[in-house]
């Protein structure tokens, strides 16, 4: 059993060394020198998965990854009246780093949801958090207004759930945002419960961003080809994302795009601090990249291939069908640096998956399955973005 963990923290190690390689090498490069990062999207706390984050552990995360300021959001809360708590303690643990944690307060429509927002904008939150999802509720909501109108009369953001597990959005928030144009509005994970539809209202809602906390690079290249630069944040979702995968899906597809620094500097400060003052874009720029993502099939192939291994490793089954080698082998021949280190940490990654099967522990499994998929996300962004 000793041999067995001295095995896993051998190859926990590696794994940890070869993103921190690959990001320095090929995604830390892509910033303006002194640049720094407002990171749109963290928590908080310990979610009912089992996921937990820090305000030590985030902030290590940040200064290891150049982000000095992050929006930062509590996990759900067991019930509406709970978040009373955690919205203090949020405002609380944020009060203590300076500037650098801008906390978010949080609610969920019924009683006491406008009470609950107010007090905690008055106890010092500087901005709010709602998390529409399926069975709870979503963008038609009438008490969303409630809370627009209160963003809209603080000059506070909003940042809104619009990832997996929600119904149609784009109308209800077009709505909205057109109501309250003082209410700036960040919709997370790339809007991709609605993206094509909230992309055709986007060009006249100046009010209106979008966080790139997505698992798939892919999104974050049909994100930047269809929205302003003007409307795009860097986010992580921490814990769920790292800073150096995100950066990777961002700033390579930024690269993709042909971004200036100019529009690099709005996506990873410019826009972040301009929402957190409560003011609209100016203008809206043209959008970067183009309809189509021109990549060789070969790294189209192995893309494909990465998306299908990924729910696996989130759910610890194994990987009875070789995605991940399938992928590995589906590269072209060695030869192209940002290729070749995709191709060393999908290797790692495939010794990770059966590692923590093996050998792991609940709480080695939950550490080293988000580095399982740490690695093959980090692999996919250089895939994908690949010069």
């Amino acid at each position: 059993m000793h041999s067995e963990r001295s095995h896993l923290a051998d190859v926990l190690g590696e794994g940890r060394t070869a993103i921190d390689v690959a990001y320095a090498r090929f995604v830390h490069p892509l910033l303006p020198a002194g640049q720094p990062l407002w990171d749109a999207h963290a928590h908080l706390g310990r979610d009912d998965d089992g996921s937990r984050l820090e305000p030590a552990a985030l902030l290590a995360e940040m200064r290891a990854h150049g982000v000095t300021r992050a929006f930062v959001v509590p996990f759900a809360a067991p019930t509406r009246q709970a978040y009373h708590r955690l919205n203090d303690r949020i405002i609380e643990q944020c009060g203590a780093t300076g500037d650098a944690l801008v906390p978010f307060c949080r609610s969920e429509p019924g009683d006491g949801f406008a009470r609950e927002l107010e007090r905690a904008l008055d106890r010092g939150a500087r901005g709010i958090k709602l998390h529409p999802a399926n069975g709870l509720f979503d963008f038609s909501h009438p008490e969303l207004r409630v809370a627009f109108a209160l963003a809209h009369e603080r000059r506070v953001p909003l940042l809104l759930h619009a990832g997996r597990g929600l119904a149609p959005l784009a109308r209800e928030l077009a709505a909205l945002l057109g109501e309250f144009p003082a209410a700036q509005a960040i919709l997370a994970h790339a809007a991709i419960a609605d993206m094509s539809c909230v992309l055709e209202l986007a060009g006249d809602l100046p009010n209106l961003a979008f966080d790139t906390s997505v698992w798939n690079a892919l999104d974050v290249h049909a994100l930047l080809a269809a929205a302003s630069p003007e409307q795009i944040l860097y986010g992580t979702d921490a814990p769920y994302y790292s800073a150096a995968c995100a950066q990777a899906k961002l700033l390579l597809a930024l690269r993709t795009a042909g971004a200036g620094e100019r529009e690099g500097a709005l996506a990873v400060w410019g826009n972040a601090a301009r929402v957190a003052a409560g003011q609209s874009a100016e203008r809206l720029s043209p959008p970067l990249g183009q309809p189509r993502l021109e990549a060789p099939y070969p790294q189209l192939r192995a893309h494909e291939y990465l998306l299908m291994a990924i729910p696996l490793v989130w759910r610890r089954e194994p990987d009875t069908v070789g995605f991940v080698r399938l992928a590995i082998q589906a590269l072209p021949e060695p030869g192209r640096p940002e290729l070749d280190a995709a191709r060393r940490l999908l290797e790692l990654a495939e010794r990770c998956w059966l590692q923590e099967l093996s050998t792991g522990d609940r709480g080695e499994i939950l550490s080293l399955s988000w580095l399982t998929f740490r690695l093959i996300d980090l692999a996919d962004a250089l895939i994908l973005g690949a010069a």
